[in-house]
């Protein structure tokens, strides 16, 4: 039996970016990707994660980019406040002055 409209449009659910983009003067820029490899490799809850790297980058240095896509705003919350806080401050410790952060939610309207 097939599923009418009405009934399928109930079951999609919103889907969300978390990018967090990480700007590194170059000479600490290997450093700061060895070190998100590592804290990045596992994670207990299961959560998606993805490290790339921003080609051409306007910025000096290298930027990096941690995107976490869910679906919902909640996991969001605790990954910055379970992994990312950490994952700020030691690198904000390390490489004072060397590094800068922005990160952005989105979410997907193409579904």
């Amino acid at each position: 039996m097939a599923l009418s409209t009405k009934h399928m449009i109930t079951y999609l659910r919103a889907m969300y970016l978390y990018n967090i983009s990480i700007m590194a003067e170059s000479d600490v820029g290997e450093a700061v990707r060895m070190y998100l490899n590592k804290e990045l490799a596992y994670d207990e809850n299961g959560t998606s994660l993805s490290l790339l790297e921003m080609l051409d980058s306007p910025h000096e240095g290298v930027t990096y980019c941690i995107q976490l896509c869910t679906e919902n705003r909640e996991e969001i919350a605790s990954f910055q406040t379970r992994r990312f806080a950490a994952i700020r401050a030691q690198l904000e410790t390390a490489y004072a002055g060397k590094v800068l952060f922005f990160d952005s939610i989105m979410k997907y309207l193409n579904q």
